[in-house]
């Protein structure tokens, strides 16, 4: 399964609370789905270009789906391991960065 990334603005962060309330639900569905150590959200370590990009592991289907589909997530590449950190989810997904 490929990795998701969705992306949001400055406005939407600070503004809207967009991160957050990603977070908040993504911890709701990593809870209930015990914690698996493949599941896992990354976030851009600095805004690029005015928005900042969350990184929504392999194992986060089928679990996160609806997640992803409400934020617009897309297909991606995982990412470089020293651009981003762990924002939620099993510190052992650490392992799936490049």
């Amino acid at each position: 399964m490929p990795w998701k990334r969705v992306s949001f603005s400055v406005n939407q962060i600070e503004e809207d609370g967009a991160l957050n309330e990603l977070e908040d639900k993504f911890e709701d569905v990593f809870m209930k789905a015990d914690g698996p150590s493949d599941m896992a959200i990354f976030s851009d370590n600095e805004y690029v270009n005015g928005s900042i990009s969350i990184y929504f592991t392999p194992g986060c289907e089928p679990d996160c789906s609806n997640l992803i589909m409400h934020y617009d997530g897309e297909e991606c590449e995982a990412p470089d391991i020293e651009q981003v950190f762990l924002l939620a989810g099993n510190d052992d997904a650490l392992d799936l960065l490049t």
